[in-house]
């Protein structure tokens, strides 16, 4: 339900009958007055379209909780992009290894699907991960450069199981060399060996 009639003696009151029936805020509908007379307002809300709707809800949560955010919605053919930009408070939301930033994707992304059951979005802070994904990927490339020269072994900085992946996609592209794993959790390490040492 992306549309709703709500009613009320004023304009004021119409409003906010009609954003209790969808549950969000007034910076997340767009309306117009039906009727109006002396008695009555009728309007009829409707939900944003999904870039206007993405940015306010964005804003809404950013701003409760004390950020003073910029916020730039872009779409292409993987979903929506939103990428945020504060003063002082980029590394806040990032959080450890984009920890809190990923836990903002996820809420963002459940309350949008309300509205836009299908839709897919990707979050970040300041181009964070585009940064962050291409610093593993030349991190990765010289540790396996490293590793075909000496032919011994080299661990990886502890990374997220999504990181994991970034670095095994740019492996794959190297010949000579494979990744593997020691331990769980905390103490999971990454080694990129030479694929002759790997049983």
């Amino acid at each position: 339900m992306k549309t709703v009639e709500a009613s009320g003696k004023s304009l004021t009151e119409a409003i906010t009958n009609g954003i209790k029936t969808f549950g969000v805020k007034e910076s997340e509908v767009n309306y117009e007055v039906i009727s109006q007379t002396e008695e009555e307002t009728k309007i009829r809300l409707t939900i944003k379209e999904p870039r206007q709707y993405l940015c306010a809800l964005t804003d809404f949560v950013l701003t409760s909780i004390g950020f003073r955010p910029n916020i730039l919605v872009t779409k292409d053919d993987r979903g929506f992009y939103i990428n945020i930009k504060t003063k002082y408070g980029d590394s806040l939301l990032i959080g450890k290894t984009g920890e809190t930033l990923w836990a903002l994707q996820y809420l963002l992304s459940r309350l949008a699907k309300r509205f836009y059951p299908n839709i897919k979005i990707l979050v970040d802070v300041n181009s964070y991960r585009q940064k962050r994904n291409n610093f593993l990927k030349k991190k990765a490339e010289a540790i396996a450069l490293i590793v075909l020269q000496t032919g011994k072994e080299m661990a990886m900085d502890p990374m997220t199981k999504r990181e994991e992946q970034i670095v095994v996609n740019k492996l794959n592209e190297i010949k000579g060399v494979k990744m593997y794993a020691i331990g769980k959790g905390a103490n999971r390490n990454i080694i990129i060996a030479p694929v002759d040492e790997l049983h």
